[in-house]
């Protein structure tokens, strides 16, 4: 059986000719109304409630077509001030006139729009240039408002991430958006088309198939484009052309490709389009080739956000020109999927703060200590032999936060040189993996000298207090580190400990670690019996 849900009439007249569709409505009156008063009131009223806003929100509940949304947003709108002369503004505003059809709540939604802030308005607005259904990252949403100019820093010193972060709980609290399971937001599809009204003169959202120039505004400045291959190309190719000469290009602030296409003839009407692109900021585009991308892809010095993706059949290189962007604060290579290889001078993009990508990328950027506000970091390989690779790189990271694994602890020749990763100076590190390799080949002199410096290199590389998950692996000393074995009340924060192929004569007291909820141990010597 297949099951089939719209809200549009023509899609219903396509798949009914063997079946008979059920009209979905909305709550029945008398349980709306109830659903309707916790909205408004914050609880279900009896004859001992304000009768006057009682009457007034009666009036306001006729005119939401029993609609939960509609309910849930005009409710915090309520909620928030009580007052008989706010309710009667609302109940008397014009926008209610608005509505095409019955069962229309878009005045209603319209007129909870009108009431947010200005800065609400403005990152709502924002939401526009997604795909339907779209499930935004929060990181990913307070990325693109930042590369746009949109969040007003204020002047305490707070970080940007949070500014977004109490942006999004707004509109959260506000009914616009809703919090996925998976920590990811989504936005209701009556609301996703309210956006796209509101943002109409500044923002636009094309589908390659069914999109008409003309009725794009002129004064556009962010726009996103829908791709796939399964399209008329020769209309695309026609409204492309007509879309050029009517937009002026050089003045896009965004420019977002959403989905995947390979036929040449589009890459090229593409290129074609945007060959005059230079003030971008934002950048998101699906490649196959370096012929993919636009024609100036270099000259986009301005550029703060930029997300590339690729699939995995492409024997495709990350561009060279990508360590020419200076101002660069977001770079996304999570969907990249072919070449993990990276421009020798990626280390030049030295304002970057947020480097999405696998741990193939993370641990392959030489130097990267010159990216002193860089945030994130999940994979760091020594490498002595290689210039840019030593551990000192770490300790210019003074704002490196998340987690963090080091490999190849055994090519660290002093402790002087493990504490200049500066661990213990990084207190936004939550998660820290230190894993040494054991299947190089080595001398007995080396295996000796391993053993007798790795305990001081180990106990050098302390990290902050802040740590709530720990991992050690591979370990080659007799003794364990005097911040986890003999300084408990250190770890204190401490919720997972991760220890593998280790033979310490001391152990951690587990019995002192009171957040501790995980503890894996694999392949030790100990007898768990002495463990206290």
């Amino acid at each position: 059986m297949i099951l089939v849900t719209t809200r549009f009439p023509k899609i219903v007249e396509m798949v009914t000719k063997e079946s008979n569709p059920i009209d979905l409505r909305g709550l029945d009156p008398d349980e709306f109304w109830k659903f309707f008063q916790i909205c408004a009131f914050g609880r279900i009223q009896d004859e001992h409630g304000d009768q006057e806003l009682i009457d007034i929100a009666k009036q306001i509940a006729d005119k939401l077509k029993c609609s939960p949304l509609a309910a849930k947003t005009v409710g915090q709108l309520l909620i928030k001030k009580p007052f008989q002369e706010h309710w009667m503004k609302i109940l008397d505003n014009k926008e209610w006139l608005e509505e095409y059809h019955d069962n229309d709540i878009i005045p209603a939604l319209k007129i909870s729009y009108d009431y947010l802030p200005f800065h609400l308005k403005k990152w709502f607005s924002c939401f526009s240039l997604f795909p339907d259904d779209y499930k935004f990252g929060k990181l990913e949403i307070i990325r693109f408002w930042d590369s746009i100019g949109i969040i007003d820093y204020p002047k305490q010193n707070k970080k940007f991430e949070d500014i977004g972060s109490d942006y999004l709980d707004e509109l959260l609290d506000n009914g616009f958006l809703i919090k996925g399971d998976d920590n990811n937001y989504v936005m209701h599809d009556l609301l996703h088309d309210l956006s796209r009204k509101v943002s109409l003169e500044e923002c636009a959202y094309i589908s390659c198939s069914t999109f008409e120039a003309n009725e794009i505004p002129q004064s556009i400045r962010y726009l996103s484009i829908f791709m796939h291959d399964d399209i008329h190309v020769k209309s695309f190719e026609e409204e492309m052309g007509k879309f050029k000469e009517r937009i002026d290009i050089k003045n896009l602030q965004s420019l977002m490709i959403f989905g995947e296409y390979s036929r040449l003839h589009l890459v090229n009407v593409l290129r074609d389009t945007f060959k005059e692109i230079k003030g971008l900021r934002v950048l998101s585009i699906f490649t196959n080739s370096h012929s993919s991308l636009p024609n100036n892809f270099s000259k986009l010095i301005h550029l703060r956000y930029l997300k590339l993706m690729s699939p995995v059949y492409a024997e495709v290189c990350l561009p060279s020109t990508v360590s020419r962007f200076y101002h660069l604060k977001f770079l996304d290579l999570n969907q990249w999927k072919s070449s993990y290889s990276l421009p020798k001078d990626i280390s030049r993009l030295e304002n970057l703060r947020h480097f999405v990508a696998t741990k193939q990328f993370h641990s392959n950027v030489p130097e990267v200590g010159k990216m002193k506000f860089l945030q994130e970091l999940k994979y760091f390989y020594v490498k002595n032999a290689s210039i840019g690779f030593e551990l000192g790189e770490l300790g210019k990271l003074e704002v490196l936060g998340g987690e963090l694994k080091i490999s190849g602890p055994e090519n660290v020749r002093t402790s002087q040189e493990a504490e200049e990763a500066k661990l213990m100076e990084k207190r936004n590190l939550v998660k820290l993996g230190l894993v040494w390799n054991r299947n190089q080949e080595c001398t007995g002199d080396d295996i000796l000298f391993l053993e007798k410096t790795g305990d001081d290199i180990l106990d050098s590389l302390k990290p902050h207090s802040n740590i709530r998950r720990l991992c050690i692996v591979n370990h080659g000393g007799s003794v364990g580190p005097s911040w986890l074995c003999s300084n408990i009340v250190y770890m204190r924060n401490l919720e997972t400990l991760h220890l593998e192929s280790v033979s310490w004569a001391n152990l951690p007291s587990i019995g002192q670690m009171y957040h501790l909820r995980k503890l894996k141990l694999k392949k030790h010597s100990w007898d768990i019996s002495d463990w206290t």
